[in-house]
Order: C-alpha cells, then structure tokens, then sequence
C-alpha cells in the first residue's frame, strides 16, 4: 500500500532527511535504502514493515496497512515549529542553524519501553556505541525489533555486558527492565505529573541521572520544555550565551529552560544537530548551506529490519 501525506499536514516545515540525519534516539530504528528510509511499526503484537521518503510537497508511505496515525505522531506533526522559529529570529546562532536545518523535528518513540531502555544506552558514551548496543539488545535479548524485558530480567548481568557491550549500563538496563515490567515505572503515572515533577520521579530509578531522565520525557513522553544537557550542548550555550566562562550544568540547564521556555527540546535537537553535523564542515572550512545539507547521505549501518 503507496499512501501520501501532504506536507501541509504538518503544523509548519518538515524534512524527512533533516530528520535521518539528526542522529535522535527514534533515528536508531531507521536504516537508509536508497532514497528511502525502512523500520517498522509495531500494532497489536504485529510488525509491519515502513518505508518513508519525500519530495518537496510529501511524505510517502509504503505499508502492508494504513500507518498515517503512527507515522505523524513520530513525527510529531502537531508541533508549531513555526512558533519556534519566529520567537528566535533575533538570535543570530538559532537563526544560523535554522537556515541549515530548516523542517527538523523532534521525533517521538513509538514503544515506550523501547525507549525507555535505548536512553539508558546513551549515558557517556558516542552514538555509533548507542546504536550497536540497542540493536544487540534487540536481537539477542527480543524479537529482532522489539526488547523482549522478561528476556532482559532473566539474562545475568555478565550476559548482557559480552553479547552486547553494555559495560556497567547492564545493570541499570536490568533493574529498569525489572521496574517497567512490575509496574513502578508506569507511563501513565508518568502522563498525569507536571514536567518537573516527572523527571524528579525518573531520577528516583538507579541508573537514571538528569541527562537520562530529560531524554527520556522528550523523545519518549513529548515533554517540549526540557533540555537534555550533553557535552556538545555544554559547549554551544558556553561559547554562544556566556562568552567563554564556564558555568556548572545547573546553571546552563536553567539558562536554557528559561531562554528557549516551551520550545527547550526543539532547541535543544537543533543544536545538537548543528553542533554535531554541521559546525564541524565550519571548522575545516565549508559552508555548509541548506541545500548541501540535504544533498548528504547518511554513513551506512546495518539495517532496522532484522528477518
């Protein structure tokens, strides 16, 4: 089934490669083939197999069924990202990075737990290293395209540290795994506390620190108004918002949520994305534009859809 979506469905620009290529947590369950981008949608305990891509006007989508409802909600479509950017064209390093990057969206997971599992991979170390074990944890501890935790929980903790290079992570994945699965990490709790209140309740789970907990609320709960803080966003509101000086990650982390208010996570992803991707072509002496940004392709790893 071919099924095309206007792109006017979504409450301001949107770019499909922008997307791929912003190395955000929900990308780790899309492979590039071609011009078109393959995972899947879990419904009901069924896999269907998805294929995006896009031209100027739409997105399209190849499924078995109809999958519209579960693509836009990845994709946040609802989200005013014109709002974001009109509220920002005064500052000249947004204003910079939005021109590269025009259409990015923050992706929000599908399965909760999966993503629940994935942010907890992410804690110091690169984003190849994530993206590995996620996928090992996938095929070797689940189904090929979901965590199985029950499979997680039983796995000792030196099983899940050599198959899948978890390190000291083990732990964590295990004992978190165990939370989700007897219900004292329940999302629907989650759903009903303020922002605030919802990341001191995750920062209560061992293994969960702030950085956790923010991704967590935004990739996987749709929180705008956090900031996950990292050493490329450590660097960017020092060098860009205080001149040099350095200040603790509390104070950046305030800074950021007062300066950027709702629209924290979005600018959080974009400077991320820019930081990462874009200012390193600055530093050897490239200007990268808009229209080279989209002509990139994306460095190959093995693909989402395990048989």
């Amino acid at each position: 089934m071919l099924l095309r979506v206007s792109k006017a469905e979504f409450n301001g620009p949107f770019s499909l490669r922008a997307c791929m290529e912003s190395e955000q947590c929900p990308v780790d369950l899309w492979s590039p083939h071609g011009n078109k981008y393959c995972s899947f949608v879990k419904r009901g305990g069924k896999i269907i197999h998805v294929a995006l891509w896009e031209d100027e006007d739409n997105l399209f989508i190849e499924a078995d069924t109809d999958v519209v409802d579960e693509i836009l909600y990845l994709f946040w479509a609802e989200y005013d990202l014109e709002s974001f950017y009109s509220e920002f064209t005064k500052d000249p390093y947004i204003r910079r990075i939005i021109a590269a990057a025009k259409g990015l969206r923050v992706m929000r997971n599908l399965d909760w737990k999966w993503g629940i599992i994935e942010a907890l991979c992410t804690q110091n170390t690169s984003v190849k290293r994530v993206r590995r074990m996620e996928s090992c944890l996938r095929r070797n501890f689940g189904d090929g395209y979901t965590f199985n935790l029950e499979k997680i929980v039983k796995a000792p903790i030196s099983a899940l540290q050599k198959k899948c290079g978890l390190g000291y992570r083990a732990k964590y994945v295990k004992e978190i795994s165990k939370a989700i699965l007897n219900g004292e990490l329940d999302p629907e709790r989650i759903g009903e506390m303020r922002t605030e209140e919802a990341r001191e309740f995750l920062l209560k789970f061992s293994g969960i620190g702030p950085k956790v907990a923010d991704i967590i609320l935004l990739y996987t709960f749709g929180r705008p108004e956090t900031f996950p803080m990292d050493i490329w966003l450590r660097r960017a509101l020092i060098r860009e918002y205080f001149n040099g000086k350095e200040k603790s990650p509390l104070k950046l982390r305030k800074f950021a949520l007062t300066y950027f208010g709702e629209h924290a996570g979005i600018a959080h992803l974009y400077m991320f994305y820019y930081e990462r991707k874009i200012r390193k072509m600055d530093r050897v002496g490239l200007e990268p534009t808009a229209s080279s940004l989209q002509g990139r392709r994306h460095t190959p790893r093995p693909p989402a859809l395990i048989p």
